[in-house]
């Protein structure tokens, strides 16, 4: 009868490591992986707002300070803070810091309402809509580089498309058939 003689583990591990791993020559690179699509979202967005926030440095402004005066620009009117935080998607308590800093700054001002003792709508001051055309014409300049290799077509379907997901989602712009009746921020919040 023979004897086998037993392996060693080293040479156990070093046998199946050679039947187990192909050659370096024979593994084919990984393929890459495209991102989903709500990570690029989540790319641009980041992005954007720190585009924005850059621009707005100049006038002294956060990205929520200049999208409350937005949302009072496209509004024309007096809102509550109440109003300004649903239309610019911030807690009425963040909302009212906002205010506080636009109301020091010069930008806007608070006026008791006539039927309400405890309410002071925030309208904009002559010097909050000088500010805000700047922010405006700045947040343009920026949206016109990000979407310079579009054609002005591919730019309204981006727009229509990126508007479907959103009210898809339920985000805040209204269903398209209802555009006037609730005004949504112009800005990024």
């Amino acid at each position: 009868m023979h004897e086998i003689e037993p392996k060693s583990s080293k040479h156990v591990c070093e046998h199946a490591a050679a039947v187990n791993d192909p050659p370096e020559s024979a593994a084919a690179p990984p393929e890459p992986v495209e991102p989903r699509i709500s990570y690029v979202i989540a790319r641009l967005e980041r992005a954007v707002r720190a585009q924005i926030n850059e621009r707005l440095g100049p006038q002294g402004l956060t990205t929520l300070q200049y999208t409350t005066l937005s949302v009072l620009g496209s509004r024309g009117l007096p809102l509550s803070n109440a109003q300004l935080a649903r239309r610019a998607y911030m807690t009425p308590q963040a909302m009212i810091e906002v205010l506080n800093a636009l109301e020091e700054k010069g930008l806007i001002r608070r006026d008791p309402h006539p039927n309400h003792r405890r309410v002071y709508p925030a309208s904009l001051t002559d010097e909050g809509r000088r500010v805000l055309a700047v922010c405006d014409a700045s947040v343009e300049k920026m949206e016109e580089e990000m979407l310079a290799g579009l054609d002005s077509a591919q730019r309204e379907l981006l727009a229509q498309w990126l508007k479907e997901c959103v009210r898809a989602l339920h985000a805040g712009l209204p269903p398209e058939g209802e555009r006037g009746r609730a005004p949504a921020a112009q800005a990024i919040a």
